[in-house]
């Protein structure tokens, strides 16, 4: 008998094979299915770097679309208080003050 703890759980490991091709077999089954896993999570990390990749484009151009209505609205601002301004000037310079 075996008296190293390590080589004892081995043979427990193995016991049921009968042969050693039974357990190449059944090491070759755990490896495939061990690649396969990796593969299956290679594949979902690409996935989803792909789709980190759109969401960040698409958050650009929406920033970038965000920026030109900011721009717009801020000449919009602009405008009608010069109006307003232009409006009031008129009103001043026609001598229409409200007592006269």
């Amino acid at each position: 008998m075996i008296d190293d703890p390590d080589a004892r759980d081995l043979e427990r490991l193995f016991a049921p094979f009968e042969s050693t091709q039974a357990m190449f077999r059944h090491v070759e089954k755990r490896l495939t299915s061990l690649e396969l896993s990796v593969a299956a999570m290679e594949k979902e990390r690409a996935v989803s770097e792909e789709k980190r990749k759109f969401m960040e484009a698409r958050f650009n151009h929406i920033d970038r679309r965000l920026e030109k209505i900011d721009g717009h609205i801020s000449r919009l601002v602009w405008l009608i208080i010069a109006a307003i301004l232009g409006g009031f000037m008129s009103f001043v310079m026609q001598g229409n003050v409200l007592g006269g």
